[in-house]
């Protein structure tokens, strides 16, 4: 009979012997290479079990990515991970969570993925109409009505794009269906909704925000464009959410909520990823982590089997030194005018040029994504 592999009492002392400290876990903290973040005192039901990470090893390539996650969770910033399949893009930013007792929602996104998913719909609590309706809407060909098909195929755009009525240029953001749009429908449809029936549901992003989860979307280069746009006031530092179909309320995020999302590099042998929009990539803290090396798939196994893992080498790892500067303060308080001023014109040239030469595709013309360089990276740069 095989025994069942049981995870130590003291998996987190374990890590941080094997990677000579790299990873610290205090009570009120946990600090990744340097890197500090707030942990909570107790894990709430979505933090994610111990036993998930018997098997997580923090080796030279996933303390890389987890002080990737560290640093973006610190200064607010949302986080974009391309990378291979399977290297442990997401389960990376579980173990970090898990660390850190924050709650985790992990949502995969595909070609059905629409809008009511992510920001959350009209619905009759009734349970027939319920389906009556919701089935004309992921399939608008079902309906009978014609002026029906076309509001529903109007609003959520995915229809109207792969029949080619409209260029996906022009498709914008999938506003979703308001209240009075459904009314309209089930008239139209004959279906017969009994007074007071309809009520909001929240999609996954809105109750998230408001409880601050960590919310990972997996394989977001798989759904289609104008979905994701919904999210870009999300991305946006301390980022609000305006719900259009429900009255255009705006739900607040709690301090706590964190967003990640992840891709496969778009062609070659993933099918069905198409490539992200400079505009939309510039809007996330984009890390491309590339493929797992050789020498740490082998390690992976070898430590899974009784191998203790080969000592970190602190070379290979950006160690940082954190010293927070208060609020009040600013760099000149700390470094003098002159010091700042030489600091920001030598990085103003340095952007510029990085700009001329992704336009003159000097660089980045081997990256399967687009890019840009914008205010966004400026701020990025400061923080």
């Amino acid at each position: 009979m095989s025994e069942t592999r049981r995870p130590p009492e003291s998996m987190v002392a374990t890590k941080e012997k094997n990677s000579k400290r790299m990873v610290e876990v205090a009570p009120e903290f946990v600090k990744v290479a340097g890197v500090q973040i707030e942990r909570n005192p107790e894990a709430g039901p979505r933090v994610p079990a111990v036993e998930r990470f018997i098997t997580f090893s923090e080796d030279e390539f996933s303390l890389n990515i987890l002080q990737i996650i560290a640093k973006s969770a610190t200064l607010d910033q949302p986080l974009l991970l391309e990378g291979e399949a399977a290297v442990g893009k997401s389960y990376t930013i579980e173990y970090l969570a898990h660390l850190c007792n924050k709650e985790v929602y992990r949502m995969s996104l595909n070609g059905q993925t629409d809008t009511s998913d992510l920001i959350g719909k009209w619905v009759p609590r009734t349970e027939t109409v319920r389906k009556n309706i919701e089935s004309l809407i992921k399939n608008p060909d079902l309906c009978k009505n014609d002026e029906a098909r076309k509001l529903i195929e109007t609003k959520t755009r995915i229809k109207r794009v792969a029949k080619k009525e409209i260029a996906p240029e022009q498709e914008g953001a999938a506003t979703g269906l308001t209240q009075e749009d459904l009314e309209t429908v089930a008239a139209l449809e004959g279906i017969e909704v009994p007074e007071g029936d309809w009520v909001w549901q929240d999609g996954d992003i809105p109750k998230q925000m408001k409880n601050g989860a960590w919310s990972v979307l997996d394989e977001v280069n798989t759904c289609e464009p104008q979905i994701l746009v919904r999210l870009n006031a999300v991305l946006e530092k301390a980022g609000q959410l305006v719900l259009s179909e429900d009255g255009s309320k705006v739900v607040t995020r709690h301090k706590d909520f964190r967003l990640f999302a992840t891709v496969n590099p778009p062609g070659g042998r993933y099918k069905g990823r198409i490539p992200l929009s400079a505009e939309l990539i510039s809007r996330w803290n984009y890390q491309n982590v590339g493929d797992l090396p050789k020498e740490v798939r082998a390690q992976r196994l070898m430590a899974a089997d009784g191998v203790p893992l080969v000592g970190i080498k602190s070379d290979r790892i950006n160690t940082v030194k954190n010293e927070e500067i208060p609020v009040e303060k600013t760099l000149a308080d700390y470094y003098g005018i002159e010091w700042v001023r030489d600091l920001y014109t030598k990085y103003a040239e340095f952007a510029d040029k990085v700009r001329e030469m992704l336009r003159n595709g000097q660089i980045a013309k081997d990256q399967t994504q687009t890019f840009d360089f914008d205010q966004r990276d400026d701020w990025r740069f400061r923080e």
